[in-house]
């Protein structure tokens, strides 16, 4: 609105905005990281801020992300890394963080591993530089302050191991220390040489970029980001993506639109029904890395002119498919049981990356003979994909070719898409063995996963019905009867939180069982509802040896029912197989 000129408030307003400049409110630059990291800013976390919560699954996908980048020439050598907002005094080091605390940590981590990574002395210390050398770029909490120095920030320091129990770590420490040893893990490996190392370096300080948005007051920075949380629209939800793809069809078609997206409503919930048309992208587009947008779907498919047959010949399809897919009913008489068996267990991944695949194939050989072994193989690739990929934008790229390889119309057998990689394999491998396997987001579900396979599905774990129980206590008392076989508190460590040292209790048997004697827990054991605890009751005893060949003889079982040839590594197993 325009007040009048001849209103009061207008002249009292009109005086006081007389010579004020938005660049004395807040300034706006674009850094590169090179310049962001220089030294002109000294970060500071307010008590307050949010804990650093990010997990290697994001971790995972900035990797992929500047990798994709490093490998582009010209102007699209560029990345942009989003907003920060800060504050601080006019010339003045000390920058109150407000909003960009999970990047800049995670870029400090990155840093920190790049650094200790690198062998040249002289270009490690250019690689502190940007971390810190007097004083650190990123000034954590105080309770994290100590530990990120000693972890993190330190030369050496992403090679030291945090002391004592991996339980006593709190959620921020943990993250901290999962995302950084994840880190050495995709930087280290045989195919990263020190080169490509260093190219990656040079493309993040160089061609990463961020928006900052600089006020002088810490008070207000919080109040301009309050506002723009408050006041964000979220554009994925489906009611917007109705209203925006129902404007865009020809008017003469809206209501049999409309009609036919109430038929797919009636089929599918409503983030079901978000999440096909995301699919639906991916399928004409080959593009699951950028949001979904309701543009994208309505350019690739030209619904400005056939929007009828978009809704009629690929909406209406697609949803009774993908409800096919939720309900488990695919397939003839003969063939559903054994493709519902393996939808069940691709249902229990937390992503649904997987489900483009599914549906393009129910599309394009809905009667194909071989349907039954594209979802057994379709399972196992996806399972091995969670466990030995932490990028969701590797693992929704893998689908992606995998959608070529459906419309060649090739053979199962031909699919080499479908083949398992030395490498998927060897990372698959170390997560399923790793001493922290139990602090894996997909942890239970492999769990649940392997008593169904020993022929027993206990369903999700529930606070009360289904718990996970940690056979060799994560800490019990001195004198405790466990300190016979696992003698130091290191011994623990590396065994309590293994494959192999976790089964399924329900919660009052669990609460009962804690950190008593073996002998108590086989008489608990005896008493369970869960065939894969009861089978435990049977062992003599628990050792260190019984926790590794348990380990062993689970991976073997799991790659048995993905039949996939096993790797000599995989038979170190000394006992008979649980089956």
């Amino acid at each position: 609105f325009r007040l009048g000129s001849s209103c009061s408030a207008s002249r009292v307003l009109n005086k006081k905005m007389r010579g004020f400049r938005v660049s004395d409110y807040i300034h706006v630059e674009v850094l590169s990281l090179k310049e962001l990291f220089s030294g002109s800013y000294r970060f500071r976390l307010p008590w307050f801020q949010r804990a650093y919560a990010w997990k290697s699954d994001h971790v995972g996908k900035l990797l992929t992300d500047l990798f994709d980048v490093m490998e582009q020439d010209g102007p699209a050598r560029r990345y942009f890394l989003g907003t920060l907002m800060i504050a601080r005094p006019p010339g003045n080091l000390d920058t109150a963080l407000v909003d960009g605390h999970q990047r800049v940590m995670t870029l400090t981590l990155l840093f920190a591993v790049m650094r200790d990574l690198e062998p040249d002395p002289v270009k490690r210390t250019e690689i502190q530089n940007l971390i810190g050398t007097s004083a650190n770029r990123l000034q954590p909490q105080d309770n994290l302050e100590e530990f990120c120095r000693k972890y993190v920030q330190a030369m050496g320091a992403t090679e030291v191991d945090p002391d004592g129990e991996t339980d006593s770590l709190s959620e921020a420490e943990d993250c901290i220390i999962e995302n950084r040893d994840h880190i050495k893990r995709e930087l280290s490996d045989e195919e990263t040489t020190l080169e490509t190392r260093r190219q990656l370096l040079d493309t993040i300080i160089n061609h990463c970029f961020v928006s900052v948005h600089e006020v002088t007051d810490e008070d207000e920075a919080w109040r301009i980001l309050q506002i723009e949380e408050d006041t964000r629209h979220h554009f994925n939800d489906t009611n917007r993506a109705k209203v925006s793809l129902l404007s865009m069809v020809p008017v003469a078609d809206r209501e049999a639109c409309r009609r036919i997206w109430e038929d797919c409503e009636s089929l599918l919930d409503a983030d079901d029904l978000n999440g096909l048309l995301g699919h639906l992208k991916a399928i004409k587009i080959r593009d699951k890395k950028k949001k979904t947008s309701e543009t994208d779907i309505a350019q690739a498919y030209c619904i400005n002119t056939n929007g009828i047959g978009f809704m009629r010949d690929v909406v209406k399809p697609a949803a009774e498919h993908f409800s096919a897919l939720m309900t488990r009913n695919v397939g003839n008489d003969k063939d559903r049981p054994q493709i519902s068996a393996a939808l069940e267990r691709l249902h229990w991944l937390d992503e649904s990356y997987w489900q483009p695949a599914a549906l393009h194939w129910l599309e394009k050989r809905p009667n194909d003979p071989e349907t039954v072994l594209f979802f057994k193989r379709l399972d196992r690739l996806s399972w091995l994909l969670r466990i030995g990929i932490s990028d969701a934008g590797r693992r929704e790229r893998k689908i992606v070719l995998l959608l070529g390889e459906i419309d060649r119309g090739k053979s199962i057998y031909e699919m080499r898409e479908f083949d398992i990689s030395k490498k998927l394999m060897t990372d698959t491998l170390e997560m399923l063995r790793g001493k922290n396997f139990d602090q894996r987001h997909y942890a239970t579900r492999i769990l649940r996963r392997l008593s169904a396979d020993l022929g027993q599905d206990p369903g999700p774990v529930s606070e009360k019905l289904v718990t996970v129980e940690h056979i060799l206590p994560k800490s019990f008392v001195e004198g405790s009867p466990w300190r016979r076989n696992f003698r130091t508190e290191n011994s623990v460590k590396e065994h309590a939180h293994r494959l192999g040292n976790l089964t399924f209790l329900n919660g009052r048997q669990n609460n009962t069982a804690d950190n008593r004697e073996w002998s108590a827990k086989q008489e608990i054991f005896k008493q369970s509802e869960f065939l894969m605890t009861q089978q435990l009751a049977l062992m003599p005893d628990w050792t260190r040896e019984t926790v590794n060949r348990r380990t062993e003889d689970l991976i073997a079982l799991l790659f048995k029912n993905w039949d996939i040839t096993v790797e000599p590594i995989i038979q170190r197993s000394l006992t008979p197989r649980l089956t």
